[in-house]
């Protein structure tokens, strides 16, 4: 079953989108300026519908609640019930038989880094993501915002990535390290259950880790650039894999 945490919403294109699809708030806050605009209206009306609180309050209030850099008029508080266990999710895969597609993340540290990934994530379709930070470090105001909702709607675990690679070998999912070295992600059969291992930004995938991946995948670089932002790397491979699923290897 998922774990319920409240998190702040903090981007009013992702709250809008997040009540339309019925997501639970516990309450909403709104700038006495902001009435004026559709969105924020439209928010209001589907909150108010729900029977969500609406709570008028100053720009200064607001600015102060706020956690990211960005001024937003809407802030909401909202009930995230995408937090599972590893075993719990891959039982629920099996029951809708739906064929388990992983990101876990080595130790990612920076919020846009994490936010452009769940964001990827979550639109190609991956089943879940496994990062062994405490989900409060992991889901900070900032990695919400730039994931524009997606963090919400995606499946997420926190847990030991050693238990998880033991986990998946068990349940025979094919867990790929994405580094510097080995096969070309595009020569790589990439189709069936699998998971993808991403790297931390300064050091890449830990020598532990990927002692325990089936198999490295490169993205080819131009000589004399090392190597591409964690967060594209993810979507090169993420969605080479979506097409090999769509059109074949």
């Amino acid at each position: 079953m998922p774990r319920t945490k409240y998190i702040q919403i903090e981007s009013k294109n992702a709250l809008l989108e997040l009540l339309r699809e019925g997501k639970h708030f516990d309450k909403i806050y709104v700038a006495l300026s902001a009435y004026k605009d559709l969105k924020t209206k439209e928010i209001v009306q589907i909150a108010g519908s729900r029977r969500v609180p609406i709570e008028k309050a100053s720009r200064k209030f607001m600015d102060r609640l706020s956690k990211t850099s960005s001024i937003e008029s809407v802030i909401g508080l909202m009930e995230a019930d995408n937090m599972w266990r590893l075993d719990e999710l891959l039982l629920k895969l099996h029951e809708e038989k739906i064929s388990p597609f992983f990101i876990l993340l080595d130790h990612i540290k920076y919020d846009q880094n994490i936010g452009a990934i769940l964001r990827t994530a979550f639109g190609c379709g991956v089943n879940g993501i496994i990062t062994p930070i405490k989900t409060e470090n992991f889901l900070t105001n900032e990695s919400l915002r730039i994931s524009m909702g997606a963090a919400a709607r995606i499946p997420i675990v926190e847990m030991n990535l050693f238990s998880a690679l033991s986990e998946m070998k068990k349940e025979g999912i094919k867990v790929y390290g994405v580094s510097m070295e080995g096969r070309e992600y595009y020569n790589t059969d990439l189709r069936g259950p699998a998971a993808f291992v991403m790297g931390a930004e300064d050091v890449g995938i830990s020598p532990k880790v990927s002692e325990r991946v089936d198999e490295m995948v490169s993205i080819p670089m131009r000589e004399g650039l090392g190597s591409l932002n964690v967060g594209a790397s993810t979507a090169i491979v993420c969605y080479e894999k979506l097409r090999q699923e769509v059109k074949g290897f």
